[in-house]
């Protein structure tokens, strides 16, 4: 990467980056003192030191470009400072400040700073596209062989493994890849369902077609072995979308892969019924999807009681890392109980960082995508359908919120920073593409913005 960054400018550096940061596992990581050194971080340090020494690329020459998103960033941050400082558990509240917080907004500065041609942006999401075709790879293996790649790694202990609902169900086995968990699997896969979709117009050589196409088959593979029902309904909404919004070759690409599946069903019944039983398994709460789903809700219930209990915690929250100390209580199922997985991301904000710090947040994940959304409706063809499939992902990744603790957890939370990045970038190309724009410069004919 930084070889690339040095001799052809860092944003060509990009897509190697965004492939290391969504297929490597976070179990690849090293202890530096109190801190964890994972491959992400390490990439990110490099992504930060190369902005400043790598070339940024001839005509960038624009200055003062004001950056979207900046003044939410700032908000967001003072207020994540304000509830660490009143934090039950300090020590971990300042790591998580600095590993979440501050990594993904450098993510977002180093990426937006640095795309100067939407030719880049389409790069990007191939990388990305790329490194879950290969996580797809691995999650067969696991599927058929009984092994899992991170097994090379040493163990990382996570808060999920003190959840409720570990227990081995009628899923029987369920991949993970080079993920965390199957759930965060599932989403990586759904978001990048719809991007292969999108990007077949993209590459123009049949053989990288047809190399996506067996992406795609091994991706919705690897998507029903993950077991995960948020992630299912998740890739039936982004196809769903891209179907109603889409130009008339993503309608056929959708139509096409949902002619599959029903015959997929149909040779093999075994997949229907598998389906059909995760689904009343679901209605009943003396199951263990049942009562894996009852949870969710009752989490939300008993978090908001928390916070509600002190004024002062409504405003900033518990601090980062607070809610597995807590002891978060509740009735659910009938009976008293506590509530160990934080399995809403939402619900695990508000506790942490209050009505504010939520509030603060939703805003702030919400405008790229109303950004993007606009932009979908207001750009011509084809550019629009770009547009289109970033805010498909986010709305994918907000939705899936509410089913687990993802934010911050794994290769997810980059994903969707890279994403909004995107997003923001897309917009700024355009804007530079504006006739009569005095800032605008341009090479080869490719409109070009400010390192």
């Amino acid at each position: 990467m930084a070889k690339i960054a040095l001799s052809k400018g860092i944003e060509a550096a990009l897509p190697f980056a965004t492939f290391v940061l969504v297929f490597t596992p976070i179990q690849s990581r090293v202890s530096v003192g109190f801190f964890e050194l994972t491959t992400q971080r390490l990439v990110l340090i490099t992504l930060v030191c190369l902005y400043f020494l790598a070339e940024k690329g001839v005509g960038q020459v624009v200055e003062n470009l004001k950056m979207p998103l900046k003044w939410l960033i700032l908000i967001h941050i003072a207020w994540c400072v304000i509830s660490t400082m009143n934090s039950i558990a300090p020590l971990m509240s300042v790591k998580k400040l600095l590993s979440v917080v501050f990594e993904y907004y450098a993510l977002y500065f180093v990426y937006w700073k640095s795309i100067s041609k939407r030719q880049t942006i389409n790069r990007i999401l191939l990388a990305m596209v790329i490194a879950m075709l290969a996580c797809s790879v691995f999650g067969t293996v696991e599927a058929y062989c009984g092994w899992n790649v991170t097994q090379l790694f040493p163990s990382v202990e996570s808060h999920f493994a003190a959840g409720a609902f570990e227990e081995v169900s009628e899923r029987g086995v369920r991949v993970q890849s080079t993920f965390d968990h199957p759930i965060l699997l599932g989403t990586a896969l759904a978001m990048a369902i719809t991007l292969t979709l999108y990007l077949l117009d993209y590459v123009k050589n049949s053989k990288e077609k047809l190399v996506l196409w067996g992406a795609l088959g091994l991706m919705f593979l690897n998507l029903y072995k993950t077991g995960s029902r948020g992630p299912w309904l998740d890739a039936i909404l982004g196809c769903v979308l891209l179907f109603i919004f889409g130009q008339s070759q993503l309608r056929w690409r959708v139509l096409i892969i949902g002619v599959l599946s029903v015959t997929a069903m149909i040779v093999r019944p075994g997949i229907w019924e598998t389906i059909e039983g995760i689904y009343w398994n679901t209605m009943d709460t003396n199951t263990v999807e049942g009562s894996s789903y009852e949870y969710r809700y009752a989490l939300q219930r008993a978090a908001l009681k928390k916070v509600q209990q002190d004024p002062s915690r409504e405003l900033w929250g518990y601090g980062f890392e607070s809610f597995y100390m807590l002891g978060i209580e509740g009735d659910f199922l009938g009976e008293r109980h506590k509530f160990l997985s934080a399995d809403d991301s939402w619900a695990e904000l508000m506790v942490e960082t209050g009505f504010v710090g939520l509030g603060t947040i939703a805003l702030l994940l919400l405008t790229p995508a109303w950004m993007a959304w606009k932009d979908f409706r207001n750009l011509p063809r084809p550019d629009r359908y770009l547009s289109l499939v970033l805010f498909v992902n986010m709305v994918l990744f907000y939705f899936q919120m509410s089913s687990v603790g993802m934010y911050s957890w794994g290769q997810n939370g980059y994903m969707l920073w890279i994403i909004i990045s995107l997003a923001v970038a897309q917009r700024t190309l355009r804007k530079f593409e504006e006739p009569g724009s005095q800032t605008s410069t341009s090479v080869g004919g490719c409109p070009v913005l400010p390192a």
